[in-house]
């Protein structure tokens, strides 16, 4: 069974691993729900796993909640699908999914320099994100799925101890950095990259992927940046890992700030009151670096679209799975 779908094509296989995340997700959440909600959610008054969705966020015991249910969403979503599908699709699992560490040690501090100095552009085009014309109708629905979406985010990181700390540096920064790193640069970039014969279709498009599947509209643009810039990283080194830890890094970056800079997590929020011209000055710095990093990694890359891909090529003739 190892490797028995390796032939068949990109898009098949793209299919068949949505349909593995949703199935494992959905009877996972569930089982591990009850496990969290048996644990704590008693304890927080509620009265069955259908207040999942109703979580009382100023308890004391919801942060703890929240990282069991990141516990479960890493297990069933992220961790089994990724390596069930690589188990399918490919004879050397690990190789597969870029579980490598890159061939040269520059690329783990170009990684992480490039996640860090695009913080800049990052945020300008958060600000853009926020001030596009839409529909009132759209804006509010817009707003809705933001605020319910940054809701356990803001929990936890409205806790200031050390050990809050740590904890959201975990499992806010490192579940997120391994988890989505295997499923949307491991997985997904990979598949369409197979299913469009193009490396930076692949990034873009799982890029949009990424950004969307958070459900917070309002920051869809600098997301879909750090998803196209991970995706390179991931490209160019060749390692999953320098992914990993560049993605690691910006997160608990940015964790870090909200620690010591709480005001930050309200002002999020609110419209933008500063000089844009020098808001988009150090955009226009921030591109050009990350451009420069970008072209040295490609300039050394060893990374080649035909013998990456060379072991799962498809034959003419692919029949749907």
């Amino acid at each position: 069974m190892k490797g028995s779908l390796k032939t068949k094509s990109g898009l098949n296989q793209f299919l068949l691993f949505v349909c593995v995340a949703i199935v494992s997700f959905v009877i996972l959440s569930f089982i591990g729900g009850l496990v969290v909600y048996q644990i704590y959610g008693k304890a927080m008054g509620m009265k069955g796993i259908q207040d999942l969705v109703n979580i009382n966020y100023d308890h004391p015991n919801a942060p703890d909640f929240i990282r069991g249910l990141q516990i479960v969403q890493f297990i069933s979503l992220f961790l089994i699908p990724s390596f069930f599908c690589a188990y399918l699709f490919s004879e050397q699992i690990k190789k597969y999914l870029g579980l490598k560490p890159p061939p040269q040690a520059l690329y783990w501090i170009t990684g992480i320099a490039i996640m860090l100095l695009s913080l800049p552009l990052a945020n300008f085009l958060g600000v853009l994100n926020q001030q596009l014309p839409l529909p009132k109708a759209l804006a509010d629905w817009m707003k809705a799925t933001e605020a319910q979406a940054s809701k356990a985010t803001f929990a936890l990181l409205s806790h200031h101890t050390v050990k809050d700390l740590v904890l959201n540096l975990i499992f806010v920064a490192g579940l997120a950095a391994v988890g989505e790193e295997l499923v949307f640069r491991g997985m997904i970039q990979r598949l369409l990259m197979k299913a469009f014969k193009s490396p930076w279709a692949g990034i873009i498009v799982s890029a949009i992927l990424f950004s969307a599947i958070h459900m917070q509209f309002l920051g869809f643009l600098p997301r879909f940046l750090l998803g196209i810039l991970l995706g390179a990283i991931y490209w160019y080194s060749g390692s999953l890992y320098a992914a990993m830890l560049a993605h690691f890094i910006y997160d608990a970056f940015v964790i870090t700030v909200a620690y010591f800079m709480p005001e930050t997590l309200k002002e999020s929020d609110k419209p933008f009151d500063g000089n844009m011209l020098v808001f988009a000055a150090g955009a226009v710095v921030s591109l050009a670096i990350i451009t420069y990093l970008l072209q040295w990694m490609k300039k050394h890359s060893v990374q080649r679209f035909e013998s990456e891909f060379a072991d799962d090529s498809v034959p003419v003739k692919d029949h749907p799975f």
